[in-house]
């Protein structure tokens, strides 16, 4: 392959592919300090049980490059250290929104005790 076809061939690949490549390229590839690499992988349907998604969302996170995945024979799989890597970059609840999060709870809870919804 020549050097114009690759340049091509990266500018022209999804999100996901550049964001792989330049990690690699910049010694982000998922080693840590040691040098170990984390290879631990989960299914799409288990990432999604894990950050309490749905499948769909899953598939866009991935196409969005904010998470990354390695082919295996067909299967696709999500790295642990990708999914890492976004639990951290998360922005935290704040007060206020775990405040929210609990009165809803509730809410709900009282209404399904109640047989109906609110």
């Amino acid at each position: 392959m020549s050097l114009e076809k690759l340049i091509q061939a990266v500018l022209t690949a999804p999100p996901a592919v550049r964001n792989q490549l330049e990690a690699v390229l910049s010694g982000r590839d998922g080693s840590d300090k040691n040098g170990k690499k984390d290879t631990r992988l989960v299914t799409i349907s288990g990432a999604a049980r894990m950050l309490d998604l749905g499948r769909n969302c899953i598939y866009a996170l991935i196409e969005s490059g904010r998470l990354d995945t390695v082919d295996i024979n067909g299967a696709r799989r999500i790295t642990m250290r990708s999914l890492n890597e976004f639990i951290d970059g998360q922005r935290p609840a704040n007060e206020k929104t775990e405040a929210i999060i609990a009165a809803n709870k509730a809410r709900y809870a009282r209404a399904r005790k109640r047989g109906g919804a609110e």
